[in-house]
């Protein structure tokens, strides 16, 4: 199934086709190695806050579920290294802080990790500072780990629900064997070839959002809000008010996922807007700090 984007994928990252399989998102590729390999009393080790998904999954199986809460804003590899788990989730960068760990800390984190697997879900990485330096591709050889990406994110695909998982071939394999067959349609498929084939306006693109990222952090921390350090596509930003903000930005015409609602109370998660979109943000922001004495609060 999916053999053009395969091998397209292939040439891209230097792996072998049947080391790839193609899901409908990355969601769909996350349920299939819960059902694979969680099943039936298996157990599950990620962050606090996780991605929803691999929660949900865990959940969905029955599997037993330990959340390890983030150490300055970061997944704690450490503490987890030390449960015993199935399956070990990493968002690397982290949903929903935006932080990111080196290929150097996932490399030690492997080595200690007590769990059987290891995913790494790289659905942000493209707009970390160093992909290629950053990723955990090359240490799926190993048959304990595998890679999750989508075309969600950096190739604005996200309607079109087409994502990738590369592992060893033995664990594709498996992985085939459960998964539904025609998950993912022919123009999901055509559209993902035709964005591997053009990197020009991939780059160009990915070079934008980092950039409209720096000068979104950098407004957000002149109006006093404490920004999470990024390498996503998002800010995470510590605000006073949050309700109040948040709905003040509504207004203004400015949407804003609220922490709270993503396991992170007292913040709000802005994504990277267009040029137009940081004039709008800078204007109600503007409008929201001659309101702060009559509308905040010490909560």
């Amino acid at each position: 199934m999916a053999d053009e984007v395969r091998q397209e994928l292939a040439r891209l990252h230097g792996v072998s086709p049947d080391q790839i399989l193609i899901g409908n998102g990355s969601d769909e590729l996350i349920y299939l190695l819960g059902w694979a390999y969680l099943a039936g009393g298996g157990s599950v080790v990620c962050a606090d806050p996780a991605y929803r998904m691999n929660t949900v999954i865990g959940t969905i199986v029955n599997a037993r579920i330990t959340q390890v809460p983030l150490r300055d804003w970061h997944h704690d590899l450490a503490a987890m290294a030390r449960i015993e788990a199935d399956i070990a989730f990493v968002v690397n960068p982290h949903n929903p802080t935006g932080t990111l760990h080196s290929r150097e800390s996932l490399v030690r984190f492997i080595e200690s990790s007590r769990a059987k697997l290891i995913v790494v879900d790289e659905a942000y990485i493209d707009f970390c500072d160093d992909p290629e330096g950053t990723t955990a591709i090359s240490l799926t050889g190993s048959g304990r780990v595998a890679v999750l990406r989508t075309f969600s994110k950096a190739h604005g695909m996200a309607g079109l629900r087409i994502g990738y998982l590369l592992a060893s071939p033995e664990i594709i394999r498996t992985l085939r064997t459960i998964r539904p067959p025609f998950s993912v349609g022919t123009l999901a498929q055509a559209a993902a070839v035709a964005s591997l084939r053009d990197r020009t306006h991939f780059t160009e693109m990915r070079d934008y959002v980092c950039a409209n990222r720096t000068a979104l952090s950098e407004l957000l921390a002149a109006h006093g809000f404490s920004v999470v350090p990024s390498q996503s596509n998002f800010v995470l930003a510590e605000v006073p008010a949050a309700d109040r903000l948040i709905e003040h930005l509504r207004l203004s015409g400015v949407a804003v996922r609220p922490g709270a609602s993503l396991g992170v109370p007292g913040t709000v998660r802005v994504s990277v807007p267009s040029h137009a979109g940081l004039e709008l943000i800078a204007a109600a922001l503007t409008t929201w700090a001659a309101q702060i004495p009559a509308t905040a609060d010490p909560a």
